[in-house]
C-alpha cells in the first residue's frame, strides 16, 4: 500500500508541475480599465540602462585619464589599434595568440601573459571573453591594440569569481603574437 502512495503522490507532483509550468506570465499586466498596460520588468530595464550610463561614464573618464585615442564599436567596446599587423583580419574559426595585460579601470594590473601565459583561443568557438573575439575580428596578425571592454563583453554580472567584480569594465593592451 506505501508503494501506491507514493506513487499516487508522485503522479500528483509531477501534474502540478506541468499546470505551473504551462501557466507562464508574460511581465505585461493588463489593468482593469483596459486601456493602461503596465510593463513587471520595467524597472528592471531603467536599472539596468542606470548601471549601462555609469559603466560609460567610467569607462570614458579611464580613456581621458590616460589620453587613449580610441574608437567606440557597436557593442560599447573602446579599441584602439596601435600597430594593423600585416595579412586578413582574424575570422571565426581561426586560432589566435596573443600577450595581454588585463585592468581594472582604477588603473591596477590584475593579469597578464607574463605572469599567466599566453592567451590562446579559437575566435567565436571558445570560453574567452566576448570583448576579445570582436577585438580580433578587428586585427590581424601581428596587431597591437588597446581594448577598454564592458562588462556585458567582459565578465557580466558573475564576475570572474577572482579580481574582476561582477558588472566592471575592464582594459587590456594586447600583441597578436604571430
Amino acid at each position: 500500500m506505501n508503494h501506491k502512495f507514493l506513487h499516487i503522490a508522485l503522479i500528483v507532483i509531477l501534474l502540478v508541475l506541468a499546470v505551473a509550468c504551462n501557466n507562464r506570465q508574460t511581465g505585461e499586466v493588463v489593468s482593469n480599465d483596459k486601456e493602461k498596460v503596465v510593463d513587471k520588468d520595467a524597472p528592471y530595464v531603467e536599472g539596468n540602462k542606470k548601471i549601462l550610463q555609469w559603466e560609460t561614464e567610467e569607462m570614458d573618464l579611464f580613456v581621458k585619464r590616460y589620453g587613449w585615442n580610441m574608437t567606440k564599436t557597436g557593442t560599447g567596446m573602446y579599441i584602439e589599434i596601435l600597430d594593423p599587423g600585416t595579412g586578413k583580419n582574424f575570422t571565426e574559426g581561426d586560432k589566435i595568440a596573443m600577450d595581454y595585460q588585463m585592468f581594472l579601470l582604477s588603473g591596477e594590473m590584475i593579469y597578464n601573459s607574463k605572469d599567466d601565459g599566453i592567451k590562446e583561443f579559437t575566435v567565436g568557438r571558445s570560453e574567452e571573453i566576448t570583448g576579445l573575439h570582436e577585438a580580433a575580428t578587428l586585427l590581424k596578425p601581428g596587431a597591437k591594440a588597446r581594448l577598454v571592454i564592458p562588462s556585458h563583453l567582459a565578465y557580466g554580472v558573475a564576475g570572474d569569481g577572482d579580481k574582476v567584480n561582477g558588472r566592471m569594465p575592464i582594459a587590456m593592451t594586447i600583441d597578436i603574437v604571430d
